[in-house]
This record gives C-alpha cells, sequence and structure tokens, in this order.
C-alpha cells in the first residue's frame, strides 16, 4: 500500500517544499527528505472535522469566550493524536522508514523539529505535529477557518547514532548565498552534516 510520504522531488508542494525541490535539482546536497501527504485521509476516516467544529460552538461570538477556547483547543489537539490511521497506512508508513533514522519531522516554513528516534516514533511525532494545527495560537491565527484543508508534514532522514541532530543543526551563511544566486530570492539555508536541511524565506511556508 502506498505510505503516504513521497520522496521530496516526487511530492507535490509550495513554499519551502518547492525550495528544497529546486535546490536539490539544482544541485545541492539536500538531507534524504519526504513529504507526508496523509492528514486530508486521516481527519476523513476519523470524522475530524466535524468533531472539531462542534468543539468549538460557542466560542467565537461578539466575543471570544477564552475559557471555552482554551478547552476547545485542548479537546481538539487530544482528538487528533488518540486518532488513528488505517492499519494498513501505518504499516506501510513504518516499512517505508525501516533501517534509516533518526529523523527530524517539521511543518514546512518552520523550524520547529520533532525528533524521532525510529519510525514508530515518527508516527507519534507525525500526529503531535498535525494536532498542533489546533493550538490556541493556531486557531486564533487562522479563524474564522478551524480546519486546515491540507497540512504536509517533511521527515528528514538522519544519521547521527550516539549524538543529538538538533545540536547539529546550524545556519550556514555562504550556503544561503549560493541559494540566494541559485533560487534568485532571499533565503536563509540550514545545513546538518553539510547536507541541506531548511530553507528559511521571507515569503514563509
Amino acid at each position: 500500500m502506498d505510505p503516504g510520504l513521497l520522496p521530496l522531488a516526487q511530492a507535490q508542494g509550495q513554499g519551502e517544499i518547492r525550495l528544497l525541490q529546486r535546490a536539490q535539482s539544482l544541485g545541492f546536497p539536500v538531507v534524504e527528505s519526504w513529504v507526508v501527504g496523509l492528514w486530508e485521509e486521516f481527519a476523513r476516516l476519523n470524522n475530524l472535522s466535524e468533531r472539531i467544529q462542534r468543539l468549538f460552538q460557542g466560542v467565537f461570538g461578539v466575543r471570544i469566550d477564552e475559557e471555552r477556547l482554551l478547552l476547545a483547543a485542548e479537546e481538539a489537539e487530544r482528538a487528533v493524536r488518540e486518532s488513528y490511521l488505517l492499519p494498513e497506512r501505518a504499516e506501510a508508513f513504518l516499512q517505508a522508514l525501516q533501517g534509516k533514522g533518526p529523523f527530524l519531522l517539521r511543518r514546512p516554513g518552520e523550524g520547529s523539529y520533532r525528533l524521532a528516534h525510529t519510525p514508530q516514533e515518527a508516527l507519534f511525532a507525525l500526529k503531535r505535529l498535525w494536532a498542533e494545527a489546533f493550538r490556541v495560537e493556531a486557531i486564533l491565527e487562522g479563524y474564522p477557518f478551524l480546519f486546515p484543508p491540507s497540512a504536509p508534514v517533511l521527515v528528514q532522514a538522519l544519521d547521527t547514532p550516539g549524538k543529538d541532530p538538533l545540536l547539529e543543526v546550524q545556519e550556514d551563511p555562504f550556503l544561503s548565498l549560493d541559494l540566494f544566486g541559485a533560487l534568485g530570492e532571499r533565503v536563509v539555508a540550514y545545513t546538518w552534516g553539510g547536507l541541506l536541511l531548511r530553507i528559511e524565506s521571507q515569503h514563509g511556508g
């Protein structure tokens, strides 16, 4: 079964995903990366849209009911974390990552990483990242839209036995200049082990 994560070069995307694809196609060494596109199926199977809309009923009116907002956000995050992928989809996801890792997972355009040492941990981290779309700050930023239509996640495989991968992530000003010349826009490059890990753009996402 399709594992629901595509190699970077094959994925549909915009923003940072597109920048990483362009950098890779131009010969820049990019960390082995995949893009997860399972959110829509996951949300549909678990009826999350209806459940979450119901949680936020009465929160937004003439004024925001802050207490209800906090409770609704907490329950929405829990609903995502406690929902499940199709068993065969989860198995395919784990098999696709078998023998690799550790992994960094993050949302494109954001520099907040979740570290997963194994494919199983990567699957748990994926759901936690999806759940973050329902934090209070994210809800207020996206209102009146409560439910993200898509929520791609980048999974990036590293090879650092015995080390903390997050300590190895660093800004590379020289690579940033090279990318500016190649991509035609000002960006900030972050590398891991000499490989391009993240491209921060003023346009975000």
